[in-house]
């Protein structure tokens, strides 16, 4: 219970630290609000523990059942008859009772926070546009490579006046002067300021060589770095959406939300095995379970493509991936076990 609380914690802290870092960096650049970049990282917790539960559960079982073996105790305990498979019922059971909630997780909880999210996340972005309307500031953006300035601004309406653009396009200074303008965003995700009245000029700086061009409006186009991926619609939608659309692609986002719980009881049957060490032997079962993971991980996005493209049909879904770490981890049981009659030897026979 100790190493499983404390593997879910450090595994938290990991996930939740790269989006936490990207947040913050959306912020510093202006993409995003810095007020709502905490309740960001509340929205993305359900999601971030279903993804976080069942490694953590490989690992305690891989490093609390290998100590076990580490200090010979697991050895007496089998004198006594109490075998691997005495191990396996309670944490089989555990298994199970982590699978409710983190199934609740993965096909409600975390589609609901994601809906959410998008509100949070567009109303931010909003009042990050909204940072240019801020009167008698020089205001840099685009990380610096252009300058905003405005003399006058109304929030209520967005309406700016006496506004002054800075920035350089295609090795050459740009400047544009303008009485008015306000913000606006269009449907691609780009933000734009509508200016009118005004003069635009372009050049180097040092020669006289500019170019002047009138203008009474003047749409410049700026867009923030995406630092923060596009959220899935399909993530999105709830298990009943889902159901009645039915097309392939809705499936294998149904069998990628199963696939959390249901990774709980393979990892289960393939964590036991890996825990096993030789006496007075140190074993590599963590590395073995992280590379376990990491293909399980692969395998699922993998099916999970497949699936959506119509290669695999819908009935078999992702089943397969899981019957092959649960087969793997019951094979490496019954070959401990002495039940499949195979042996490996490294040893050169000298003639």
């Amino acid at each position: 219970g100790f190493w499983l609380i404390a593997i879910v914690a450090a595994v938290l802290l990991v996930l939740t630290g790269g989006l936490f870092g990207r947040l913050l960096a959306a912020a510093g650049s202006g993409e995003l609000a810095a007020n709502v970049v905490g309740r960001l990282i509340l929205l993305a917790l359900p999601e971030q523990l279903a993804l976080a539960l069942p490694i953590a559960l490989l690992l305690a079982i891989v490093f609390g059942v290998g100590r076990l073996y580490r200090d010979n105790e697991a050895f007496a305990l089998a004198g006594s008859g109490f075998g691997p498979e005495h191990y396996l019922r309670p944490l089989l059971l555990l298994a199970l009772v982590l699978a409710i909630p983190v199934g609740m997780l993965s096909l409600s909880v975390s589609p609901w926070a994601s809906r959410q999210s998008l509100v949070l996340r567009e109303a931010g972005e909003q009042e990050a546009s909204l940072s240019l309307l801020q009167p008698g500031r020089f205001l840099p953006f685009q990380g610096g490579q252009a300058v905003f300035y405005a003399e006058k601004a109304d929030r209520a309406t967005g309406r700016l006046e006496d506004v002054l653009i800075r920035f350089m396009e295609n090795g050459q200074e740009v400047v544009i002067r303008a009485h008015q303008g306000w913000t606006r965003r269009t449907p691609e995700g780009a933000r734009e300021l509508v200016l009118e009245d005004g003069w635009r000029y372009t050049g180097l700086a040092g020669q006289a060589a500019y170019q002047v061009i009138r203008f009474e409006s003047h749409v410049a186009r700026y867009r923030f770095p995406q630092l923060l991926p596009p959220p899935s619609k399909r993530s999105m939608q709830p298990l009943t959406q889902l159901l009645q659309a039915g097309s392939a692609a809705d499936w294998a986002e149904i069998h990628r939300r199963l696939a959390a719980p249901l990774s709980l009881l393979m990892f289960t049957l393939l964590a036991l095995p890996l825990a096993r060490t030789p006496p007075r032997r140190r074993g590599n079962g963590l590395l073995w379970a992280v590379l376990a993971y990491v293909i399980f991980g692969n395998l699922l996005g993998l099916g999970k493509s497949w699936l959506e493209q119509g290669l695999i049909p819908v009935w078999a879904g992702l089943w397969w991936v899981h019957l092959t770490v649960a087969g793997v981890g019951l094979m490496l049981l019954a070959y401990q076990n002495g039940r499949i009659p195979i042996r490996f030897s490294l040893r050169w026979k000298r003639s």
